[in-house]
């Protein structure tokens, strides 16, 4: 009886033994089956695609972050003024120039309309303004000669466009926030005083490569100044013109054939060619 018993249990282990490997089969043969044609195949990427995807996705992303921080402190995009074709001579006849040593020579030679008479340059006296002085200068008012700031000669005459190229002396002795303070407080004054005013203000033109000035000016100096200004056209929506590039050689340096015998200022070449980059690049309205 007992070993009747004990070959009905093992009868039973063996069919179980069975049953579980060809269950077993089955499953197998069921996801090789539904692996090769029920599922899409995965799409393959390559390494250098996954690469450029990223670093497109990232450069996308800081791209954001920058703007997103510029508008939170209160500016925006900066509006360059890029080729327009030669808006002519009434554009430059148009134009009103705030300037310090770099370009006073407009109204010095007598390059613009009306000669060494000309109304359209706001300058001081002597021809510099410091740069540490930009939120609070005087300039020579050409309607009477009067000392005045730009803001009350804003209000007064009621430029259609304003060209402000501003910054260039006492530059090196300058820090950021002074610069940056008083070119936005001098822009947004003049704003007010004169809301339907066009303000162009100019990147500034460098020194020559052997200057060696006393004031301590270089081209990484002017190169740091020129993104102080942008973050100021940004944070007050005028209109940034990159005149520099006009009378710079490859590396940022002032061309000798554009400067003056003081390695720094633009002599009568430089400045036409400023003023012919100016009417090639002009306001489209």
């Amino acid at each position: 009886m007992n070993s009747k018993l004990s070959n009905i249990k093992n009868i039973a282990w063996a069919i179980a033994i069975v049953a579980s490997l060809a269950l077993l089969v089955v499953a197998l043969g069921f996801a090789a089956f539904t692996r090769h044609h029920g599922e899409m195949e995965r799409p393959t990427v390559l390494i250098g695609e996954a690469a450029a995807a990223r670093d497109a996705a990232l450069a996308e992303a800081k791209k954001a972050e920058e703007q997103q921080a510029l508008q939170q402190s209160g500016g925006g995009e900066v509006y360059v003024l890029g080729e327009s074709g030669d808006a002519g001579q009434a554009y430059l006849d148009s134009l009103t120039f705030l300037c310090d040593s770099a370009l006073i020579g407009l109204r010095d030679y007598g390059l613009l309309k009306d000669g060494t008479a000309t109304t359209q340059v706001w300058g001081s006296a002597a021809g510099n303004i410091p740069a540490s002085t930009l939120g609070d200068f005087t300039i020579r008012f050409p309607g009477d000669g009067s000392e005045v700031s730009p803001i009350d000669a804003a209000m007064i005459a009621k430029p259609a466009q304003l060209v402000i190229s501003l910054g260039t002396d006492s530059l090196a002795g300058t820090d950021e926030q002074t610069f940056i303070s008083g070119f936005e407080s001098l822009i947004r004054g003049i704003q007010q005083a004169s809301p339907e005013t066009a303000i162009i203000v100019c990147t500034i033109t460098s020194v020559t490569i052997s200057y060696s000035g006393s004031d301590g000016l270089d081209f990484p100096i002017v190169n740091q100044a020129n993104t102080w200004i942008a973050r100021v056209c940004a944070d007050t929506g005028v209109f940034l013109v990159d005149v520099a590039s006009a009378v710079s050689d490859s590396n940022g340096s002032l061309l000798t054939e554009y400067a003056s015998a003081n390695g720094k200022t633009l002599n009568s070449a430089g400045l036409n060619q400023v003023l012919d980059y100016l009417r090639n690049h002009a306001i489209a309205y």
